[in-house]
């Protein structure tokens, strides 16, 4: 039932977002003040919950044991899309965005994100249990 509900919000919240980004952009003027902030903020919330049933899906069909730990995990990475996103709207606007600001985002991004899985404890590699079939198999050959 859980599931069902964010999911229904994560829609809802898309539509929102998205329908808000549209009539903010037909209807107001950039030079208009706070205009800017809430482009930002609409477009964060529409990116953010597009993503995040994709993420759900993701991290439940690939990181199972992570998601019993820390079961709101897709809604991080979900919000880390769209935060990279804005900065991608506001490099842009300034006319500074290129593939190598992309990737710069996207790394600094995975290194948060690894930071954040190391001090929590968790297993690197999303929780798959490839570090503990490698020890067993390094301590088996040790015994040898």
């Amino acid at each position: 039932m859980r599931g069902k509900l964010i999911s229904l919000l994560a829609i809802l919240t898309a539509v929102v977002g998205w329908w808000g980004l549209g009539e903010l952009t037909r209807r107001v003027w950039p030079e208009e003040p706070g205009a800017l902030p809430f482009f930002f903020a609409l477009l964060f919330l529409a990116v953010t919950a597009t993503l995040a049933l994709p993420a759900s899906y993701l991290n439940r069909r690939f990181a199972p044991e992570a998601m019993e730990r820390d079961p709101w995990r897709f809604l991080r990475h979900s919000a880390w899309g769209g935060v990279c996103v804005a900065a991608w709207a506001w490099l842009q606007m300034h006319r500074l965005f290129d593939v190598f600001y992309a990737l710069v985002t996207i790394l600094i991004f995975v290194a948060v994100e690894v930071l954040i899985t190391r001090f929590r404890g968790e297993p690197q590699g999303g929780g798959s249990g490839m570090p503990d079939v490698k020890r067993k198999t390094q301590g088996a050959k040790r015994k040898e």
